[in-house]
């Protein structure tokens, strides 16, 4: 990983003042696992993966069928009537394992096996003082999400053992979730040699449905050389939408470093509480959970990437132990 920043570094400071504009699409890529090929800790247990693919559409390109999706949230916030806004496809997996996955049994005193599979559409407006992010995501926990076959797949490709226990995974259950996020600019510094150095970006966001029920509150402070007028790096396993596309801007490289934590208040989680509408293996859960995290990212030409190093408090009574995972997002502007 820091060969890998290095060579950021160095992409960056050779293109600092380039102006690149965008065409109005990206693809993005989010990666988070606990694996040490990817910065994690290599515990493989609790939030073991996640996965998703976006395809993401400035206003202009948005396709007619999805005009009514991306102007229903302008009715919350008439502000963002002339503001920027994108709309976004995409296809997500995560997976959730307990701690000992050698052992083929049920094991009564740790979290389920559950792996969910969703296609989500997204709406993100921003404008130069907040942004707001709706999701709807709808997919399946269950078999039919392939957690199975897709870790014991990588497993085998990096030669570790398999998963034995995923015939106790939660059963099938078709899933709607509703998620929502804004965040604001609290705090920028700039000067005319780093131009913005420093800036600060609190943000709160909530989740409905049969996946969650929960609250968050948080924020994220940068400190780097020509840091992005944006709201921050993004994840594929929080509602936090994708990197946003506004046509014909001219775009800096940069690099930064970056902190950040949040506390989520949960009222339903389907992957401690077991399935919704059957009886299932289930543990009792934390009602607050907190996050940190730390990274870096950049930007250059058409690209973004960042990297991060995300600890989780307990999330349930049986074991009351911290979890880490390493989170990668890279997306490229077409």
């Amino acid at each position: 990983m820091i060969k890998l920043f290095i060579v950021l570094m160095i992409l960056s400071s050779r293109n600092s003042y380039a102006a690149i504009s965008s065409s109005g699409r990206a693809f993005g890529f989010y990666l988070e696992n606990d694996s040490r090929d990817l910065g994690g800790p290599g515990s493989d247990n609790a939030y073991s993966s996640g996965l998703r693919f976006s395809y993401i559409i400035a206003s202009k390109d948005t396709p007619k069928w999805a005009d009514a999706i991306v102007r229903m949230p302008r009715i919350f916030d008439p502000d963002f009537k002339t503001d920027y806004s994108n709309f976004g496809i995409s296809l997500g997996q995560q997976i959730y394992t307990p701690n000992d996955i050698r052992d083929s049994a049920l094991i009564a005193f740790d979290r389920p096996y559950a792996a969910w599979l969703y296609v989500g559409i997204m709406a993100q407006f921003k404008n130069h003082a907040r942004s707001h992010v709706f999701e709807l995501d709808v997919g399946i926990v269950g078999p039919e999400a392939q957690g199975e076959k897709f870790q014991n797949e990588y497993h085998r490709m990096i030669g570790k053992y398999y998963a034995e226990g995923w015939r106790n995974q939660l059963a099938t259950e078709p899933t709607i979730q509703v998620f929502y996020q804004q965040r604001g600019k609290f705090v920028q510094l700039q000067t005319k040699q780093y131009h913005k150095y420093l800036d600060v970006i609190p943000y709160f966001g909530a989740g409905l449905g049969n996946v969650s029920v929960d609250a968050h509150v948080g924020g994220v402070a940068r400190l780097g050389i020509n840091i992005p007028d944006d709201f921050g790096p993004k994840r594929a396993s929080t509602p936090e939408g994708d990197t946003f596309i506004e046509p014909d801007l001219n775009r800096s490289s940069s690099y930064y470093l970056f902190a950040g934590a949040r506390a989520i208040g949960i009222a339903k989680n389907i992957f401690l509480d077991g399935n919704t509408f059957k009886s299932s293996h289930r543990v009792e859960k934390i009602p607050i959970v907190i996050e940190t995290d730390l990274g870096f990212g950049a930007e250059w030409s058409r690209w973004d990437f960042a990297w991060r190093f995300v600890t989780r408090s307990p999330e349930f009574v049986e074991r009351s132990v911290y979890n880490s995972f390493a989170s990668i997002s890279i997306s490229t502007i077409l």
